[in-house]
């Protein structure tokens, strides 16, 4: 039987969206700006809406981080600006929406290395949170005498790095082809590389926030240490990258022992956070 609304209040206001989930930040809260993020605990995580799950299945919108920024928006109002949030968090912060969203579980498949049967396996989101929770960023590098100080690389510089790598892998399968010319095939190879070594070279310059010099003297000027780094011995830019290859992978989604169905050999398999189909209901 319907009924007259007359106090103006919508029946479905209390119905309205509440925090699932509230998160400490494996970052503690380091590497925001003030503007960007207020407090680094008890954060409020909602669940996805009807918009945000359409958001994750436009293809463009994953490709230039736009729909996944949107999602986060949405989900975790606390942080204003989800382009500067350091890689440290950033899985931590997908998990806590896809637990918010759908549960304890995450669907993967695993193909046996022994009989190559597919099977489908369930890995908990707490796991992977519980792991994430652990991560430590290693801030210093020591290169000879000089200490080299660096931060987490944030989504917007690590999405440029994937735009860049994306635009090149789609001129190596639709572009290459088509030159005939052996010689000019090769010079158009090397410039795509090419392109992905330099946005790699300055998103991780840009990381460097200090160097400490052997007499204990500091540089932190941007343009000062970009500098250097590009014309001084490769071994300072070279140890930052292993410091960066180390730090992700301590913060890798740990792998899951599980048995084969059909011929019962064991190995492991693991859940993806990749964006595209991390988000897919399983």
């Amino acid at each position: 039987m319907e009924t007259n609304n007359t106090t103006g209040a919508s029946p479905l206001a209390k119905y309205t969206r509440q925090p699932k989930l509230y998160i400490s930040l494996p970052s503690g809260g380091n590497w925001y700006s003030k503007d960007n993020l207020t407090k680094t605990s008890d954060i409020e995580v909602y669940s996805m809406t009807a918009s945000d799950e359409i958001a994750l299945k436009t293809p463009d919108g994953l490709i230039t981080g736009n729909s996944v920024i949107s999602v986060i928006k949405n989900c975790i109002p606390e942080i204003k600006d989800p382009w500067m949030i350091p890689m440290i968090d950033f899985d931590y912060i997908l998990a806590s929406i896809r637990l918010a969203s759908y549960g304890e579980n995450i669907t993967t498949s695993g193909s046996c290395p022994e009989c190559q049967n597919v099977d489908q396996f369930e890995i908990s989101v707490q796991s992977i949170l519980d792991h994430l929770t652990g991560s430590e960023f290693q801030s210093n590098v020591a290169v000879n005498d000089f200490t080299v100080r660096i931060r987490p690389l944030y989504y917007k510089e690590t999405s440029e790095i994937n735009k860049v790598s994306t635009t090149v892998q789609r001129a190596i399968t639709q572009q290459i082809p088509n030159i005939t010319d052996e010689d000019e095939k090769q010079k158009h190879i090397e410039s795509l590389y090419a392109m992905i070594n330099e946005s790699t070279l300055n998103a991780t310059i840009s990381g460097i926030t200090e160097i400490v010099t052997p007499d204990g003297e500091t540089e932190t000027n941007q343009i000062t240490l970009k500098e250097f780094i590009k014309n001084t011995d490769p071994i300072f830019y070279n140890k930052v990258q292993e410091a960066y290859k180390s730090n992700a992978k301590k913060m890798e989604v740990p792998q899951s022992l599980v048995a084969c169905s059909e011929c019962e050999h064991e190995y492991k398999v693991g859940a993806t956070l990749d964006q595209s189909n991390f988000f897919v209901r399983g």
